[in-house]
């Protein structure tokens, strides 16, 4: 677990440092929010207990947001900057983020849901699609809240409900991949 906590302060930490060198205007914001993450996670794995690959991928969803948030590209953030064409960072980041969540949600549900008679779990995609959802739509209230306290620019009404759709359809893609290859072992034993 060392390895992993290292990385997640380390990009952090560097990521303040830069931030706060470059001007960059939404370094406390999203600093702030990964250190909220970071202690949410913490105290919610003591009970559930997620495996080491799916909170490396929650590291990885981090330096993401953080990189986003932070990281200036001809002096704006990389949310703003597009990657794909016109499509900018900031959707592109939305989808992979949801993907890469996925098994976390996936991990907290298995382990609270208890299987049907037939010994399948029906509703179990759909429930870690919500939680991704929902995970989704606490970063963009995060956002506005921290749009409102400040001279912050993250978005308009049309970027916040883009932000949505590229985290529903990655939190379809990660919850399709993380039902296929979980799915069988979720089943009880006979």
């Amino acid at each position: 677990m060392l390895p992993l906590v290292t990385f997640t302060v380390a990009y952090t930490g560097v990521l303040l440092v830069y931030g706060l060198m470059a001007d960059s205007p939404l370094t406390v914001l999203y600093t702030g929010v990964n250190v909220g993450l970071m202690l949410v996670l913490a105290w919610l794995h003591r009970s559930i207990g997620w495996s080491r690959a799916s909170l490396w991928l929650a590291s990885v969803a981090g330096l993401g947001n953080m990189l986003g948030g932070v990281l200036l590209v001809d002096g704006q953030t990389l949310y703003m900057y597009p990657v794909l064409g016109s499509l900018h960072y900031d959707k592109v980041f939305h989808f992979l983020a949801c993907a890469l969540l996925s098994p976390l949600a996936w991990e907290t549900v298995a382990r609270t849901v208890r299987p049907d008679a037939r010994g399948g779990i029906t509703g179990l995609p759909l429930v870690v699609w919500l939680c991704v959802m929902g995970g989704g739509a606490g970063v963009e209230i995060a956002e506005f809240i921290g749009a409102s306290m400040g001279d912050m620019n993250v978005g308009d009404y049309a970027n916040n409900a883009v932000d949505l759709v590229a985290n529903g359809l990655g939190a379809l893609v990660g919850t399709a991949i993380v039902s296929g290859s979980r799915r069988r072992s979720l089943k009880p034993a006979r």
